[in-house]
């Protein structure tokens, strides 16, 4: 087994889990693997009153997820420099290719709508090969509102152009909305 083979393994079960892949399916060959922190995990129903924290507005119509429907997806960790809080966090969250896979939009330009009027969009070609991801966590504890949460989207440490000046607009604090450029 190579040191590759538990990342490719990961990544098949999340595009079972999401219905992207059929048993004895290898994920896309275009589609580099992704080290997950954990794999995906039972779905929790939606509890009476559990408040929606994510849209995917997608082709089939929207996806409503809580926090906990969230946390039981595939999740990647890594820790990074939030350039505004001039603070490093380790960062656990869905990466944002999961989602548009979920969503029925994987491979297209993305929306990201944040509950002050925010929006940017990120580009495919960006969270196609690299874990950019909605994080719910942030050293192990909810993103706080005065630390941008409970949701934002969180550029990896690598590539190095992540974290330059052109890209400082991808980082969506308050979160809400995911939807495919139109």
């Amino acid at each position: 087994m190579t040191r590759r083979a538990p990342a490719l393994k990961a990544t098949l079960s999340v595009l079972l889990l999401l219905g992207l892949a059929q048993p004895g399916q290898g994920a896309p060959a275009s589609w580099p693997a992704f080290t997950y922190a954990h794999g995906p995990r039972p779905a929790p129903p939606r509890a009476p009153g559990e408040a929606t924290l994510l849209e995917l507005a997608g082709p089939a119509g929207p996806i409503r997820l809580t926090l906990k429907q969230l946390q039981a997806l595939p999740a990647v960790r890594y820790a990074t420099l939030h350039r505004q809080l001039q603070r490093t966090f380790t960062y656990q969250g869905v990466t944002l290719r999961d989602l548009a896979v979920r969503g029925g939009f994987a491979g297209r330009d993305l929306r990201v709508y944040a509950s002050n009027g925010y929006f940017t969009t990120v580009l495919a070609r960006d969270y196609m090969n690299d874990p950019i991801m909605l994080a719910y966590s942030a050293d192990n504890r909810p993103i706080s509102p005065e630390a941008k949460g409970p949701l934002t989207v969180v550029l990896p440490p690598q590539p190095a152009r992540y974290h330059s000046a052109a890209y400082s607009a991808a980082w969506v604090w308050f979160a809400e909305r995911i939807t495919p450029v139109k």
